[in-house]
């Protein structure tokens, strides 16, 4: 309203209830813009990425391991570190309610004895043969994300691998880590450690 002009008492009255009417209708903008917003934060939230996967020790080959597991869940019981779980259905339909391992959260330790591998009827899951290397995966390094890629130094992988000589290098400041494939066991410890999370654990091709 401008003050400095004069106005009569009918004008006077008449602006007053048209600015009146004017912040009802900015209220009740505000009260639909605040709604909307509201629905916005109620919506689904957009689903995180799969967890990454492997089978537990002396899984048989894909195809042949999901017609052959019966998802009896002795291997989960079987397991004393808690290790091994039953595949829920954000890792897909095809693969529950079967059990896996994810290494970068509950990393393998292989057992001695390999429990889950005794504990399984079906032989679904079966023991390596004399001397051979039990691998369940292989480590796989996203370089963009490492530390030690962009320069600075960390060596928690590396420190953390089990395997003697490590399966998992960094050998030199600034380059990121080289995975040994056929040393590297799959067991997950360096992807659990490592503070990027930039280490995945990938099933055996």
């Amino acid at each position: 309203m401008d003050f400095e002009t004069p106005c009569s008492r009918k004008n006077f009255f008449s602006v007053l209830a048209r600015q009146a009417g004017e912040m009802v209708v900015g209220l009740a903008d505000g009260a639909v813009e605040a709604g909307k917003a509201f629905q916005d934060s109620t919506k689904p939230a957009i689903s995180a990425p799969e967890a990454a996967w492997v089978r537990p020790p002396g899984a048989l080959p894909e195809a042949e391991f999901l017609t052959t597991c019966t998802s009896c869940d002795d291997c989960i019981k079987a397991c004393p570190h808690w290790v091994i779980r039953k595949a829920g259905p954000e890792l897909g339909k095809s693969v529950a309610p079967t059990p896996v391992v994810i290494p970068g959260e509950n990393p393998c330790l292989f057992c001695e004895p390999l429990h889950c591998i005794d504990a399984c009827k079906p032989k679904a899951l079966l023991h390596p043969k004399q001397d051979s290397l039990l691998r369940i995966g292989t480590a796989v390094v996203r370089d963009s994300d490492c530390y030690s890629a962009q320069g600075q130094p960390c060596d928690y992988c590396q420190v953390k691998c089990p395997e003697k000589p490590r399966a998992i290098l960094v050998d030199r400041p600034g380059a990121a880590p080289l995975v040994k494939v056929d040393a590297c066991t799959g067991c997950g410890k360096c992807a659990q450690i490592c503070p990027t999370d930039c280490i995945t654990v990938v099933p055996l091709s």
